[in-house]
């Protein structure tokens, strides 16, 4: 059986909050903490962080490195998420029914055991757990989708129907407002707990 690959994406652009990637959280880097859950729920041979290949992504490559990372640089548009995933996938898997996971590296809520479930078929909230397909939905997709927007957001070329939400709250950092409530949380919240893992 071949192991799911865990693809994280991230890049240092954001037009609401630049560089989010690096900021802080609870002493480590928000992908620092993001790439160590993702080791914990399919270890670290395992585990890819794709991102384009740019000046700008500098810093964030050399985070990367600083913490041990597998990285890959994506040469081409930083818009084509789609492209950036399928380049990455194939370099390190080639069975077409290969799991892949795609995790997001602003959401610092993500859980071991939900991306685990997510890597068997679950859908779940992608804060929590990412999302997961095989290898040969990637290549379908990367085949017809045309749409820019559905390839930036690659949900769109590769489902039907997008994934639950997660509750009410701060899940995802995308503004200063938000991860000034993610820096003043203490605990992760008991409903990720209780509600979308199992025991």
């Amino acid at each position: 059986m071949i192991a799911p690959l865990a693809i994280i994406q991230v890049r240092m652009g954001s037009t609401r909050l630049p560089g989010k990637a690096l900021l802080p959280i609870a002493g480590r880097s928000m992908i620092h903490r993001v790439w160590a859950t993702t080791v914990e729920a399919f270890g670290a041979e395992h585990t890819v962080v794709a991102y384009p290949d740019t000046p700008e992504n500098d810093p964030l490559r050399d985070e990367l490195g600083r913490i041990g990372a597998t990285r890959f640089a994506w040469d081409g548009p930083e818009s084509d998420v789609l492209g950036r995933f399928h380049a990455c996938a194939h370099r390190y898997r080639w069975h077409p029914d290969s799991v892949i996971v795609r995790v997001t590296a602003d959401d610092p809520y993500k859980d071991v055991l939900a991306m685990r479930q997510v890597a068997e078929g679950e859908r779940l909230p992608v804060e929590f757990g990412g999302e997961a397909f095989t290898l040969a939905m990637l290549d379908e997709a990367q085949l017809l989708t045309t749409d820019p927007g559905a390839r930036e957001h690659i949900t769109l070329a590769l489902f039907p129907t997008p994934p639950p939400p997660p509750p009410s709250g701060v899940w995802t950092i995308d503004t200063q407002a938000d991860y000034d409530a993610v820096v003043m949380a203490t605990t992760v919240p008991v409903l990720l707990q209780s509600r979308w893992v199992s025991a």
